[in-house]
């Protein structure tokens, strides 16, 4: 199934590495439609975004950061959360402010960065200053010794600023620390809801993105890891299967619905058809075990958050759409030529440039590993029911369980049980639903 021009979900990696496969087959229990709402509505909400400043910034924290602020809680009020930006700060493992983004922690991964006298990526020393450069939109890429391509998403925290149409310059209301928070006509502060439990802030009431905290006491809920970590790998492109080390083209269920082995292997690599027709539980499984040294793992809810509200705060596009991946044959890069992917593709990626992470708009549809747990027939069927499986796996460090309304058994779609899912989410913080959408009907 061929997906439309908005942002999908990806695969990743924590703590050293992220993957990408890419699906054909109908998957109901993917988050459910509301998921899927969100997710429109999120290209919707940054789409042609005006943008985010060094002096917005620092105007907004005057307003945002006073520690005498009266905020008055009211959940029966609403704001519209259509018309948003996205500000980012670079943060420490002790979630202090910094200047400068923490350092990639390669473990064993090779550092590679963009030559475009050859338009294309050479080996490079950890220590080149050219490497990367976040305040230039140039991201931190490196290979694994399979070739396969990842790009670092730093430990940061973000606030949402909403404003009230595309013009942004009325400031309606803000997601901070504090929670979700309106703007009163006559400036006072409303309190919509609290954040969860567990999410964290910084000093100035940005929110820890909760794919780089510990989230044990949680017990995940939040999409968090075992501990604090620096950053994340995320896969450049969406995943590829190679036979042997020469590239298989997955053209349907019987060659692509397989476990990785010694002789298969998913790689992350550009200019060629990504995996697809494949189960969410193979997804699972080979997203586990491409690298059990560095943990990878198919990615949830909070990591393709990470990438993408990185992805469009300044440090990113600053606001503007990527560009569709619309090529038909679903080519990693939209091309079948490298150059192409670096020259004439580059719009395509995460920051609009060659260093981004690629394939996010357009090309197949991606699965993330995070569910509805309704009862839904297909979790089992689709997700498998061993202890190492996708569904079965009683391990929710490495997936997002949603809660669903208490009528809702999964058997049957219902545009209220839909609704209420949706709006079960209005705490959460990073996972680019609630926060970044609004109610929308999905058919």
């Amino acid at each position: 199934m061929e997906k439309n021009n908005n942002l999908t979900k990806i695969i990743i990696v924590t703590a050293v590495i992220i993957i990408i496969f890419v699906l054909t087959i109908i998957l109901i229990f993917f988050i459910s439609s509301y998921y899927k709402k969100a997710n429109n509505n999120y290209n919707m909400l940054i789409d042609n975004n005006i943008l985010e400043d060094d002096d917005n910034q620092n105007e907004n924290d005057k307003i945002f950061q006073e520690e005498n602020l009266v905020i008055i809680d009211n959940s029966n009020e609403s704001i519209n959360r259509k018309y948003g930006r996205i500000e980012v700060v670079w943060i420490d493992e002790n979630n202090n402010v910094i200047e400068k983004p923490l350092e990639p922690s390669l473990g064993g991964l090779t550092p590679i960065k963009f030559n475009s006298s050859i338009n294309n990526f050479q080996v490079v020393q950890s220590n080149d200053e050219e490497w990367y450069n976040y305040d230039e939109q140039k991201w931190a890429n490196a290979i694994n010794s399979d070739g396969s391509y990842f790009v670092w998403i730093p430990r940061y925290a973000y606030r949402i600023i909403y404003y009230s149409n595309e013009n942004y310059s009325n400031i309606i209301g803000f997601c901070d620390g504090r929670g979700l928070i309106k703007i009163n006509d006559d400036g006072s502060f409303t309190r919509i809801s609290k954040n969860n439990t567990g999410i964290r802030e910084t000093s100035n009431h940005y929110i820890v993105a909760p794919a780089f905290s510990k989230d044990t006491a949680s017990g995940y809920r939040n999409g968090g890891w075992s501990k604090d970590l620096s950053g994340i790998w995320v896969a450049k492109y969406e995943m590829s299967m190679e036979t042997n080390g020469i590239h298989t083209d997955t053209i349907n269920i019987d060659v692509g619905n397989i476990t990785i082995n010694d002789n298969i292997k998913a790689v992350s690599k550009p200019a060629v058809s990504s995996w697809r027709n494949i189960s969410i539980n193979n997804c699972y499984l080979n997203s586990f075990y491409y690298d059990r040294n560095r943990d990878s793992h198919l990615m949830k809810s909070s990591e393709w958050g990470a990438i993408a509200y990185l992805s469009y705060s300044k440090y990113g596009t600053n606001g503007r759409s990527i560009q569709c991946n619309t090529n038909s044959n679903y080519l990693t890069g939209g091309s079948t030529t490298i150059t192409s992917v670096y020259l004439s593709n580059k719009g395509q990626s995460s920051n609009g440039n060659e260093t981004g992470v690629y394939d996010l708009v357009g090309g197949a549809w991606e699965y993330i590993a995070a569910y509805i747990d309704n009862g839904y027939t297909g979790l089992s069927l689709y997700g498998g029911n061993l202890d190492t499986d996708f569904y079965g796996s009683k391990n929710s460090k490495y997936k997002t369980i949603y809660n669903h309304d208490s009528q809702d058994t999964g058997t049957l779609y219902n545009q209220v049980y839909s609704n209420n899912n949706y709006s079960l989410s209005l705490r959460n913080r990073g996972d680019a639903i609630y926060e970044i959408s609004n109610m929308r009907i999905w058919k």
